[in-house]
């Protein structure tokens, strides 16, 4: 398939992985401008969700009906693939973005950047317990180690005491363990179903259970500004790109060969954030935590593990 060459291929997987984050990377920012936009308090968690689900069923609609003109036939899906989608959308949507809406909303873009590469290290280190073809070697614990202690001086305040909230960067890491299940689920998933399938219906149903959640608890959006409804339309059509992309790489290459480029994403969202919000990433401290993250990903990145006799 035409697919499958581009997305094995050396330099259309690596073109597609960095394209793929730096979609991801424009999200922080723009979640935030959204909020702002959209009129969204700090504590007002339905909105916060309302506006979550309608932008993940924006995009899941958007990639079904591209799906359908495609392939002049409804996009459907077998009764065994039935409760992996399920399950994707349950983990990877659902779970995932109801912390990390939350969490969102009271952390800086450039931290929450930062926090979100968590879960690739989260999932180097669990993926040899799921997929015995990729081993945990010394150099991929240490790379992690070394990531993992930048995510940590992200969090440490000049003066050396930790400012972490729970409900700000404690949801942003919860969130994270919730997306480094969805990876593995994810590439069982796309193993025997189109990725543009997988990625269509388990975005319309993670999103329709987060806006289900949204009006149990009174949320309201207003579709009135033209700039806050293009901002939401963007991130729909971001999830679209993004969510298909990654489904596809896994489908055709190792997990930790393609989870490893999500930690181009805090150095996307850093520069994002800089650029959208004017928030401030030249400082030494933060500087330093995004050398530890790249440091993390070269040790984990060049890692080659030995043949087997």
């Amino acid at each position: 398939m035409q697919s499958e060459k581009i997305f094995k291929n050396k330099y259309g997987f690596v073109l597609s992985a960095l394209l793929c984050t730096a979609l991801w990377g424009t999200a922080f920012p723009g979640v935030k401008l959204g909020y702002e936009w959209f009129n969204i308090g700090t504590s007002d968690t339905g909105s916060k969700l309302l506006f979550a689900g309608t932008r993940f069923m924006l995009a899941g609609i958007a990639v079904l009906l591209i799906y359908g003109i495609k392939s002049k036939k409804f996009p459907s899906f077998s009764k065994a693939q039935a409760s992996k989608i399920l399950l994707l959308s349950a983990v990877q949507i659902a779970g995932n973005y109801f912390f990390y809406y939350l969490g969102l909303s009271v952390t800086a873009g450039s931290v929450a950047s930062v926090l979100n590469s968590f879960d690739t290290f989260c999932t180097v280190l669990t993926v040899p317990l799921i997929f015995k073809d990729d081993k945990l070697t010394l150099k991929k614990f240490l790379g992690c180690a070394v990531g993992i202690s930048g995510i940590i001086l992200i969090n440490l305040g000049s003066d050396g005491i930790s400012t972490f909230k729970f409900t700000g960067e404690g949801f942003l890491l919860i969130s994270a363990l919730f997306s480094t299940a969805g990876i593995m689920i994810n590439k069982k998933a796309a193993s025997d179903t189109d990725p543009m399938i997988v990625t269509g219906y388990h975005l319309l149903f993670g999103g329709a259970a987060l806006t289900a959640a949204a009006l149990a608890l009174g949320g309201k959006i207003s579709f009135s500004s033209p700039k806050a409804d293009l901002c939401l339309l963007y991130l729909a059509m971001v999830s679209a790109a993004a969510f298909f992309i990654w489904s596809a790489l896994l489908k055709y290459n190792p997990v930790s060969k393609v989870s490893i480029f999500k930690l181009m994403t805090p150095i996307f969202g850093n520069v994002f954030s800089f650029l959208a919000l004017g928030e401030n990433i030249l400082t030494p401290l933060h500087l330093l935590s995004l050398l530890l993250v790249c440091l993390g990903i070269a040790a984990v990145n060049t890692d080659k593990p030995k043949l087997k006799k």
